[in-house]
């Protein structure tokens, strides 16, 4: 893992700028700082190298191919490097080196813009090609890392994270609004918008060529996807169990590969327990690592242990308290430079420092429940597509009218009776709508913000989306797995593990999204992973040989925190403001207070309480 940056201008770039930039990045890679300069000045690319695989000074970056053509900044790691280098050498390749990176360079060379398609990996990279002119720029299959881009002052800048960017001295440092109401809608920026207006993240399987002719500015164009998620589900198949096992297994092994020390993250949940097993299945010596609460309800270490003693697994356990929060929040609001609601980023970061002490790679279970439908919501898709049946949309519209008449709008019920109301757009939106809805965000919203919803709602984002994956055609199930995987992982849970991660320099494996895991769970119909009362039933079947049943059908819980208590018996991210409110150009500050003042006595609104916290503090450190 490591940070990578890179500049292309019609003039010839001031190389210590780039160099500042770089620097950062340097909790991303503590192991090299390198930089290079094109002989005419105008391309300029720098990189932090956190060194993984063939530790040797050869393959620190940027790294040039053999003959000087082509020059490559990453971050990431390409699992099946050693077979595409055996191909590669087939064919008359000579490498230098044992890394993955030099064989990304002849495997652009040989295969130019199909190039990602053929890599299974999790990367961000860009290639200059001094032959051509151009920098080619590709991010894998599910966004697991960051790539952001802008134009400056003539310039092409492009950075792992937004505060390399914000070093550049022409940069527009404006807030996007739509992007402000995706934080406060759905508790993150969803790609392809950043929270700086003019600023872009590469989405997910796309790439883009970028042009710098003789004495001209940068030419950059809108990326191109390689790759997009597509549902092909096999109904011929009766029972999945041995291709998930077998999959899963060779997933974990090519991705154990490492010249560092390697472990696993193991929360009690099907999905980490899983990776745990499989490596111990392989024969590969684990290390695990968890972290739990006080607060029995939230507390997953015993089924952790359980795992753990199951496969005679090292188990290191860290027990995160209130106190934890305002200790490191300084720290995470740096690390998390876009507002950002993932509360869980807070255990993610204590786990990840503890993980640090001993390993440098880790492997975890990110991915599993988007890909494998195993959040609660999964089910009640399920239900909404029988009851369809026989309780049709305008029966269920007047259903969501008297619910919306007599339940308050924070009622999970009428949010229910909402949802079954609309139309599946409009409900599938709903649905990832956690913080803030539409509606209480439109009575909140002033100034700039309010300008803003007049003409952008996340619905909008949704509906583009779903022309991918339309739900007539692919169901209510695969639509939202569809969204999930470009959305919620893309925007929340990868951003949270890659920044609380590589906060501490330690790199994150998510076995899950392996290319051939992706394949696999493409393949598996929906109805065989959620209905009326299940979730991720195929997983969990495969599973039943690997893991305790009561691990497997227990209530789900989720990677959480006992946040809500914290906040009303502890008093952590006091909502109240004294003074001038940076929000109050945007947010009507007396209604968030008596928001607060609800929450104490007795209404779940944890969620809100932590987006006006964090954007506060959010703005009083970057604006």
């Amino acid at each position: 893992m490591c940070g990578i940056v890179g500049v292309l201008a019609p003039e010839p770039v001031e190389q210590v700028l780039v160099e500042r930039m770089r620097d950062r990045l340097a909790h991303r890679g503590p192991d090299h700082a390198g930089i290079w300069r094109s002989g005419d000045g105008q391309v300029c690319l720098g990189h932090r190298r956190l060194a993984i695989v063939d530790l040797s000074p050869e393959a620190n970056q940027p790294f040039h191919s053999h003959d000087g053509r082509f020059t490559v900044t990453f971050n990431g790691e390409i699992y099946n490097f050693r077979a595409l280098r055996e191909e590669l050498a087939g064919q008359g390749v000579r490498f230098r080196t044992r890394s993955d990176t030099e064989v990304l360079v002849e495997a652009y060379r040989r295969w130019g813009a199909r190039c990602p398609d053929r890599l299974s990996g999790m990367f961000a990279f860009a290639v200059w090609d001094a032959r051509e002119r151009r920098l080619f720029c590709a991010r894998d299959r599910a966004g697991e890392k960051p790539f952001y881009y802008t134009e400056a002052g003539g310039c092409f800048l492009f950075a792992s994270e937004l505060k390399a960017l914000a070093a550049w001295p022409a940069f527009r440092r404006e807030i996007h609004y739509p992007a402000l109401i995706d934080f406060l809608t759905l508790g993150f920026v969803a790609d392809p918008k950043s929270i700086w207006e003019g600023t872009r993240k590469l989405p997910p399987g796309c790439s883009m060529t970028v042009a710098l002719p003789p004495g001209a500015a940068p030419r950059v164009p809108e990326p191109t996807a390689y790759w997009d998620l597509t549902f092909r589900p096999d109904e011929a198949v009766a029972d999945w169990s041995e291709q998930v096992l077998a999959t899963l297994e060779a997933a974990s092994t090519e991705m154990a590969f490492a010249d560092v020390p390697v472990g696993t993250f193991l929360s009690g949940g099907v999905d980490s327990s899983s990776v745990t097993a499989a490596l111990s299945r392989a024969g590969y010596p684990v290390q695990s690592f968890t972290v739990g609460f006080e607060e029995q309800d939230y507390d997953e270490r015993p089924w952790a242990r359980l795992v753990a003693e199951r496969y005679a697994v090292p188990f290191v356990e860290r027990v995160v308290a209130p106190d934890d929060v305002d200790a490191v929040f300084d720290a995470i609001l740096w690390h998390y430079d876009e507002p950002f609601n993932d509360y869980s980023y807070l255990p993610t970061y204590y786990l990840c420092r503890e993980a640090r002490k001993d390993i440098t790679v880790a492997l975890s279970g990110d991915g599993g429940d988007e890909l494998f439908a195993g959040y609660l919501k999964y089910q009640r898709l399920g239900r909404m597509q029988g009851y369809e049946r026989f309780l049709p949309r305008p029966v269920g519209r007047l259903v969501a009218a008297g619910a919306g008449l007599l339940l308050p709008e924070t009622s999970a019920l009428r949010r229910t009776a909402y949802q079954y109301g609309q139309d599946a757009t409009t409900t599938l939106a709903d649905m990832l709508m956690w913080v803030f809805t539409d509606a209480a965000l439109r009575e909140s919203a002033r100034g700039p913000l309010a300008e803003a919803l007049a003409h952008y709602t996340p619905v909008d984002t949704v509906r583009g989306l779903l022309q991918n994956a339309p739900p007539a055609e692919v169901g209510l199930v695969n639509a939202m797995r569809y969204l999930d995987f470009k959305l919620t992982l893309a925007g929340d849970i990868l951003v949270k593990v890659d920044r609380a991660s590589m906060a501490v320099s330690l790199e994150v494996r998510p076995v899950y999204l392996h290319r051939d895991v992706i394949a696999l769970a493409e393949r598996v119909p929906a109805h065989r992973l959620a209905g009326k009362a299940h979730s991720k039933e195929v997983l969990k079947h495969a599973l039943r040989a690997w893991l305790p049943e009561p691990l497997l059908y227990r209530k789900k819980q989720g990677f959480a925190m006992p946040l809500q208590g914290w906040i009303r018996e502890r008093g952590s991210l006091n909502g109240h403001h004294d003074g001038e409110d940076p929000l109050a150009d945007v947010l009507d500050v007396a209604r968030l207070n008596r928001m607060t003042d609800a929450h104490a006595a007795g209404r779940n609104l944890t969620s809100r309480i932590h987006s006006l916290y964090f954007l506060r503090r959010w703005l009083a450190e970057w604006t």
